[in-house]
């Protein structure tokens, strides 16, 4: 057994390290983080029963007999387009014009290591995403001269380690560490002046930061529990990142222009956001609820800071100005007896709140509030417990017309339209196996 726990543990560390560069989340802060709780909407902390307990309650290892591993994938694909309102001036577009997102498929992992060291300890490792964005649209796009225009992609991956303690027969208790890793890119163009070819503008690197969790679950009775986890902000300080123009202008005849390479200091943080969950079982039949608070409104600005200057600016400043938010999730799981084997079947619904105020929406990432429609489905095969579900992402409309629409472009006007018929489709599986 030993071992097996030294393998899993190596594989945990190496996926932390290596798969930010090729995962993403959906919007800035997503909930792929397991398949059977994604399965019943993404309410979990009640419940908290299998080893992505390490993510949505630590408390809840406790329930998990011996030591079991982990790991799955969740794979999105998302759609979305703006609607024109033609007010740009831009040549060849016009009111009611529409523009595709580039299609996108992702593939977020997850992996967990749980251990039962005594009737009171257990210990638990984890590795998955929280935060993601990955928003890219095509080079004729009206909107590419304002922020994040072209490209807008936030990579992260977390490793959590956590210990958890049972006090007394019904209440236990967890924390542990978040060590996380983030790249960041963010790309679009530039108008110069007319007659002169667009700059492409791109500002990319990566950060390590640490932060801590704690949670909480208590039995109140033999068919209901309550469940508490808090998550601290998470701060990243982005060292020289690299601030590229294609093509270079640092005159433009006797004008200075100042689009030269340069680096960028970013200083960002990630918000601090606590779940609270209820799970009520009897028979065949639970039921959970959640609702999660985010503290988006630490998200004020981002704001670069450049080592030369660029256009005459020592900074890139991007006002964000975004509001704390809810999170409610409802989920149910029943089983039933078929084919000589339990199954488990759920369902469940989230609907998600957006940060963004009307005064700071821009191209990249999700600007309406999300709904989301699940299903799943659990049931052993062999050796091994296996999960899978679906869910089904509707982002509501939002209207792009602020300061943002009026970054200058070739058409003179501001930019001003609909962002709609957002969608994505989410599936996901977990392979589950007790030494």
């Amino acid at each position: 057994m030993l071992r097996s726990l030294y393998y899993s543990f190596s594989l945990v560390l190496i996926l932390a390290q290596l798969l930010p560069s090729s995962v993403l989340g959906h919007g800035w802060g997503g909930y792929e983080q397991g398949a059977k709780a994604r399965g019943m909407g993404g309410a979990f902390t009640g419940l908290a029963d299998d080893p992505s307990a390490v993510f949505y309650n630590p408390a809840g290892i406790l329930k998990l007999e011996g030591t079991q591993t982990s790991f799955g994938v969740a794979v999105p694909i998302i759609r979305g387009q703006f609607e024109s309102y033609g007010t740009s001036g831009m040549d060849d577009v016009n009111r009611g014009d529409e523009t595709s997102l580039e299609d996108q498929t992702f593939i977020i992992p997850n992996f967990y290591l749980t251990s039962e060291i005594n009737d009171r300890l257990a210990l638990g490792l984890g590795e998955y995403t929280i935060y993601g964005l990955g928003f890219e649209w095509p080079d004729s796009f009206e909107g590419r001269f304002a922020p994040g225009g072209i490209n807008g992609d936030l990579k992260t991956m977390t490793l959590s380690p956590v210990v958890a303690y049972r006090i007394t027969d019904d209440l236990s208790i967890a924390a542990g560490g978040r060590i996380e890793r983030a790249e960041l890119a963010l790309e679009n163009r530039i108008f110069v002046a007319p007659g002169v070819g667009e700059v492409s503008s791109k500002i990319s690197g990566d950060d390590y930061a640490v932060a801590w969790y704690s949670a909480i679950l208590y039995q109140i009775t033999q068919n209901f529990s309550a469940g508490l986890n808090y998550r601290s902000e998470m701060k990243h300080s982005f060292d020289d990142l690299d601030v590229e123009f294609t093509p270079q202008i640092g005159m433009l005849g006797p004008i200075p222009v100042g689009l030269t390479n340069t680096k960028a200091d970013l200083d960002v943080t990630l918000p601090q956001f606590i779940s609270l969950g209820l799970a009520w079982s009897v028979g065949s039949l639970t039921l959970t609820a959640d609702a999660y608070w985010w503290n988006w409104s630490k998200l004020d600005e981002l704001n670069f800071v450049l080592e030369a200057p660029v256009a005459g600016q020592a900074s890139l400043r991007t006002p964000m100005d975004w509001n704390d938010t809810w999170t409610w999730a409802i989920g149910a799981q029943y089983k039933i007896k078929a084919w000589d084997r339990e199954i488990s079947l759920r369902g469940g619904f989230m609907y998600e709140e957006s940060p963004v105020p009307d005064e700071t929406v821009i191209p990249v990432g999700y600007q309406g509030d999300n709904l989301l429609y699940n299903v799943g489905i659990g049931t052993p095969i062999g050796p091994i417990y296996s999960d899978l579900y679906f869910t089904y992402v509707h982002t509501k409309d939002r209207v792009w017309n602020n300061s943002y629409s009026y970054t200058r472009n070739p058409g003179g006007g501001p930019v001003t339209g609909e962002f709609n018929d957002y969608q994505t489709f989410l599936i996901g599986v977990n392979f589950t196996y007790k030494f």
